[in-house]
């Protein structure tokens, strides 16, 4: 168990992530129904879907902490003479046990309720932020603790009435049939969203300013470059949220064809909205940027890792490879007082791991240049352009990882107890998925709506998995030069998948606007793979 958790960092991304994220939907899903709809929760059967969903909401809440404080205090007794009942007092446990007691609390109250949410229930937001930021940044400062545990509790507040209750606006719109009753929520919904789209900016701001201290701490740490990436992706969530907001100011007489563009643009705000949580929660992984005054990137290191080389696209020879410890051998001598996050890679290593994403870059800059190519109907053939991917796919299958079958000793089904390893194996399966849709899609067989998204939704899921991941290099400096590089795609991805989506789900100008901006992105992404380097 510890041997597999020694990715430790990535697992406890991901439960924050999730933690956070069922904290938002359930706040969000009572300031909405109680704030929101008021007496019109009764109508159609809405709140039965939103209770369900408030239902998930809570047991995906209780189940991401007992997982989160389990792998702590895994982690913790591994690597000191700690016991279980030494643990009881931490924070962690405590903050967890406030978390969960609240979360079961609200599903007993909301078995008895009675079809409807009173603003009464807003008193759960209170124990539900208090536990979130009792684990937080803000609670382990010593200087600001005060401001910075009052900004968290805004901005984590202002992301789940905002972020968080657009699920639940979507499911209104879905279900409500009564056009007149939608034109009478939205305006109330805008008017709740803007306010929280303000405080959410200003608290943030004034975070970052003492998180970071200068801009130094933005450009030169890791905490600068996820923050950037959260910011990115606010600013695209903002600008499709902006055009909602002006839609729905300018209600015309006919307002169907209207509220199905809102409907639809509102999934895009959905998928990156919480994509921004899964950054939030990765930023409670690095320590604030304000803290790490040594070893800090400048920017002409930056600009001489960036500028561009003659990719590699040859590997070293194989024999030049470390020796690779059988995987029963490794798990059996596994110290994890001695490390947490891996292994460092040497210069062969590094050289490999080049050449993979080199040639990785090479598919991905043709598949967005034939992408591009294919909306000119003179070029049918570039529809063909997924298929790019297929070989991508196979490619890594056989060379992502030297020391794993069928070039290294480790067999395949062994590699699947290496995490990184395992993390490809997910990015192959992934492209295959794409692969096999997205190509019927293109070349026209296959017809299904819900098919198409498929690869919108695989690039969005690709980019939100790329913000967690991370290379051990031996080097602080290094990692964060090979993490910039690994931010950039995962954002990338994610204005790809959701430009995309836009596309298939909307019409007339704006879907044509739009139809251009993913394969740019996947030209973006192309060029940063080539340019990608570890030392």
């Amino acid at each position: 168990m510890l041997w597999f958790l020694r990715d430790y960092p990535l697992a406890a991304v991901l439960l924050r992530a999730g933690t956070l994220a069922c904290q938002s939907l359930l706040i969000g899903g009572i300031v909405f129904c109680a704030g929101i709809l008021r007496g019109e929760q009764k109508r159609d059967g809405l709140f039965a879907k939103a209770r369900r969903l408030l239902v998930g909401a809570a047991l995906g809440l209780i189940g991401a902490q007992v997982l989160f404080v389990a792998l702590d205090s895994a982690m913790l007794m591994g690597t000191s003479d700690l016991r279980v009942a030494d643990l009881l007092t931490a924070n962690y446990v405590l903050a967890g046990a406030l978390s969960v007691a609240t979360a079961g609390i609200f599903l007993g109250c909301l078995h008895r309720a009675a079809g409807r949410l009173s603003l009464r229930w807003m008193g759960f937001a209170l124990p539900l932020l208090a536990a979130s930021v009792w684990t937080s940044h803000a609670a382990s400062r010593l200087e600001d603790r005060a401001l910075l545990v009052v900004l968290t509790a805004i901005h984590q507040l202002a992301t789940a009435v905002w972020i968080a209750s657009l699920p639940y606006l979507w499911i209104f719109l879905a279900v409500e049939q009564d056009a007149d009753v939608k034109a009478k929520i939205l305006p109330r919904y805008s008017k709740m969203a803007v306010g929280a789209v303000v405080a959410l900016v200003v608290a943030g701001v004034w975070m970052a300013c003492i998180y970071t201290g200068s801009w130094s701490a933005v450009y030169g740490t890791a905490y600068g470059v996820v923050l950037v990436a959260k910011c990115a992706l606010l600013l695209g969530v903002l600008g499709v949220g902006a055009s909602n907001f002006v839609s729905i100011r300018a209600f015309p007489s006919n307002m169907q064809p209207l509220l199905l563009r809102i409907s639809r643009a509102t999934e895009v705000e959905i998928g990156i909205g919480f994509i921004i949580i899964l950054a939030a929660a990765s930023l409670t992984s690095q320590p604030p940027a304000v803290d790490l005054v040594q070893g800090r990137l400048s920017l002409p290191e930056i600009a001489a890792r960036m500028s561009p080389r003659w990719p590699r696209l040859h590997t070293p020879p194989l024999s030049a490879m470390p020796p690779v410890q059988p995987i029963a051998q490794a798990i059996r001598d596994y110290d994890p007082s001695l490390e947490v996050a891996g292994s460092t890679n040497n210069a062969v290593e590094q050289a490999w791991s080049e050449y993979n994403h080199h040639w990785a870059g090479v598919v991905v800059l043709c598949a967005g240049i034939f992408a591009l190519l294919a909306h000119s109907k003179k070029m049918l053939w570039a529809r063909n352009w997924p298929l790019a991917f297929l070989g991508l796919a196979i490619f890594l299958f056989f060379r992502a990882d030297p020391e794993a079958w069928p070039l290294g000793s480790r067999g395949f089904w062994q590699s699947f107890y290496n995490p990184e390893d395992l993390e490809h194996r997910f990015f192959i399966l992934l492209i295959l998925s794409f692969v096999a849709f997205e190509w019927g899609v293109q070349t026209g067989r296959i017809l299904s709506k819900k098919a198409a998204l498929v690869f919108p939704a695989v690039c969005a899921l690709g980019g939100a998995v790329l913000l967690t991941h991370s290379h051990s290099l031996g080097n602080v400096k290094e990692e964060l030069l090979a993490e910039m590089g690994h931010t950039a795609v995962a954002v990338c991805a994610v204005f790809a998948g959701g430009s995309r989506w836009l596309e298939l789900r909307l019409q007339g100008k704006i879907s044509r606007r739009v139809a251009w901006a993913w394969p740019i992105c996947l030209i973006l992404i192309g060029l940063i793979l080539l340019d990608y380097r570890e030392a």
